[in-house]
């Protein structure tokens, strides 16, 4: 049987705002060294290496093997994205990833990006209590989670510290894939290189969000 199309659940959490540490353990995912992660260079407009998943993720009925985590707010399939002013959707080149915030990060002048794959029986059944929740209708165990979080990442260009938190997780039972979007702390939308202003972050080209984008082969949402 062919494996389901990816279903998107976005979750959004305190945004321009900053919450206590047991508010953002209770929407955040756990992440971090304490969690084996691991981390991004920092490098602006960098990525990760090509990671190697142990499960293929199915994504718009096609079944991915690797991926990239990129600083700028994108899990892509096929190649990195380097590109930090985020293109309108849905995009011209049909170019396949993730964004959970696509926007000029630079984690040179702050924040890290962390991630891992996972298959811990207590993460697991979190998220399956989270997806059962908002998708009561569609039986769902997950077995397999891929976790990245940008955690108080900078823009280019800032004059500040203010930074932004938030995680993507793909998670799938071999038959169904789901993706999870969570948003901490966001505040900022734009770099500077993005015509955005140094000490107020906002303004220009700002930040993209999308859950999925790519060629559908099938029915998705979004």
């Amino acid at each position: 049987m062919k494996p389901s199309v990816a279903f998107l659940l976005l979750m959004l959490g305190a945004v321009m705002n900053v919450q206590p540490a047991q508010e953002k353990a209770s929407l955040l995912y756990p992440y971090g060294p304490e969690q084996h992660d691991q981390k991004n260079p920092k490098l602006d407009d960098g990525s990760s290496k090509k990671v190697s998943l142990a499960v293929p993720f199915t994504f718009y009925g096609k079944e991915y093997r690797t991926l990239y985590v990129n600083n700028n707010g994108v899990i892509s399939f096929d190649t990195r994205v380097n590109q930090y002013t985020p293109d309108p959707f849905p995009l011209a080149d049909g170019r396949t990833f993730v964004a959970p915030y696509w926007a000029d990060v630079d984690n040179v002048r702050g924040g890290d990006v962390f991630y891992r794959e996972t298959t811990d029986p207590t993460l697991l059944a979190r998220i399956t209590k989270d997806i059962n929740q908002y998708f009561p209708k569609i039986p769902y165990t997950a077995t397999w989670a891929f976790v990245a979080t940008w955690d108080h990442v900078a823009y280019y260009g800032s004059t500040t510290n203010k930074g932004n938190t938030f995680q993507a997780v793909l998670t799938t039972n071999t038959k169904t894939s789901f993706i999870i979007l969570n948003y901490w702390d966001i505040q900022w939308t734009t770099g500077a290189a993005s015509d955005g202003d140094a000490e107020t972050g906002l303004g220009g080209t700002p930040a993209h969000v999308r859950g999925v984008e790519g060629k559908a082969e099938g029915k998705g949402t979004s």
